[in-house]
């Protein structure tokens, strides 16, 4: 990505002189290292103070942005100390630095200045609020110990400006779509930045399970013995030696018994403890069975997390996964209905999340529809409001299949819904009877699925 210099940001100021005389409506943080200021008359200023490439962007068009992000110490800070007009816009020493003035009431309804400086310094990008005495009031960044540049920033400290860079003035980049170009990059990062409790249990917890399966097989493997205990009860039946000491010998064998009992007691002893042990096999088979059922179903959804955007959406996972209380309820809306595209007259519904097919498959669809699913993958339940689809209307269906799976091509089963049971965990289908056809994902359709897909409402 390319990086922002000196011109091209004096070019950007004097591009947006209009935002002087705007007020500060409200400081959002939309991952850790971005903020949007919004002013009045739906004007915004987005910062971005990641590492590498540090940027700021003049009305950014912000749809596209992942949601989720939450309000840390700064922008707190910024939202107690900062507000008012915005008076003036300068870039002090020419320098990578932006120096926002705002005018605002005190305590004392006195009129008051507070500048916030964001320097977009690459590796070292910072922004500080300072009054009109210059001592810091907040800072996105705190230096505990005096940093090279022999600056110290802490609040109630004196902020004096960064020395200026070497920076070469025939550079110019003015013209790049640093947005776009950051998120092509970081949407990933930024997402999982957001959402990071549900990426660490996802994550914990299929290692867990891993870890549990590798236990339980080395629990299998001390069941081995198992042979050997059947041999030797047989023995002591077959041969009922005299037992007086704590082993026997049966033909050049050394049999362990207690000698309290005799041979048939003995043998016993040894049936009992063999059908112990083949009861705790089949117990750990159970356990390594419905572990691996967990993980495929904790994999599904890291896999379907890839295709999310909206945090609504994402926090419908929340949901499912029992972290909701962690966050805040009201960000689902309209939970449970799933989507709708209509091809022909017909109406092809899907979810996107595991509940929102459970309660389509469930819930909603007839036992004659359709039901559809990319094989062998995670991906959406499709369900085709017909009976014995046209083969153009499968293609169609199965073509959604891949599109929502972000897959290039796949193999893709349908059957009506009579055939379709509930499995295990939320999403999850058992299917007695199905077809299945392979398809490759046609480019052309992606604009009219991008455009025609919509909530469905019963």
């Amino acid at each position: 990505m390319q990086r922002l210099f000196p011109n091209d940001l004096q070019q950007l100021i004097n591009a947006n002189k209009h935002f002087e005389g705007l007020f500060l409506v409200r400081i959002r943080q939309l991952s850790l290292v971005d903020f949007v200021f919004e002013f009045s008359h739906v004007n915004n200023l987005f910062v971005s103070l990641n590492s590498p490439t540090p940027f700021i962007v003049f009305n950014a068009d912000l749809s596209d942005f992942p949601g989720g992000g939450e309000l840390h110490s700064f922008a707190i800070n910024l939202r107690q100390f900062l507000g008012g007009k915005l008076v003036a816009m300068n870039q002090p020493n020419d320098d990578m630095i932006l120096s926002l003035v705002f005018e605002q009431r005190n305590n004392v309804l006195e009129l008051e200045e507070v500048t916030l400086f964001i320097e977009l310094i690459p590796r070292h990008p910072q922004a500080v609020l300072v009054n009109n005495k210059g001592r810091i009031l907040a800072a996105y960044r705190y230096h505990q110990e005096r940093a090279k540049d022999g600056r110290f920033i802490r609040g109630g400290s004196k902020y004096s400006l960064p020395e200026k860079g070497a920076f070469s003035p025939q550079i110019s980049n003015a013209k790049t779509d640093y947005l776009q170009a950051y998120l092509k990059e970081n949407r990933e990062r930024i997402k999982k930045q957001n959402f990071r409790d549900v990426y660490v249990y996802l994550e914990t917890n299929i290692k867990r399970s891993k870890r549990l399966i590798k236990n339980y097989e080395q629990d299998l493997e001390k069941l081995k013995e198992l042979p050997d205990l059947y041999h030797k009860a047989n023995m002591l039946l077959t041969y009922k030696p005299a037992i007086s000491y704590y082993f026997v010998q049966i033909e050049g064998e050394t049999i362990e018994v207690d000698p309290r009992f005799d041979a048939l007691f003995n043998a016993e002893i040894l049936f009992k403890k063999a059908k112990k042990i083949k009861k705790s096999e089949n117990i750990l088979m159970s356990k390594i069975a419905e572990t691996k059922e967990k993980i495929k179903y904790l994999e599904s959804i890291e896999n379907h997390l890839k295709s999310l955007e909206s945090a609504g959406e994402i926090f419908q996972i929340y949901e499912e996964l029992g972290l909701l209380k962690r966050r805040d309820k009201r960000q689902i809306i309209s939970k449970l209905n799933p989507y709708v595209i209509t091809y022909k007259d017909i109406d092809i519904l899907f979810g996107k999340n595991n509940k929102q097919n459970d309660f389509l498959t469930f819930k909603i669809a007839k036992k004659n529809d359709t039901f559809m699913h990319i094989q062998n993958r995670p991906g959406a339940h499709i369900i085709i409001r017909q009976e014995n689809p046209a083969k153009d209307v499968l293609e169609f269906a199965g073509m959604l299949c891949l599109f929502l799976a972000k897959q290039i091509d796949g193999e893709v089963m349908y059957s009506p819904i009579y055939n379709i049971k509930k499995g295990a965990f939320p999403g999850q289908v058992l299917t007695r009877k199905y077809n299945t056809f392979f398809l490759r994902f046609n480019d052309d359709l992606k604009p009219f699925f991008e455009n025609n897909i919509k909530r469905f409402y019963k």
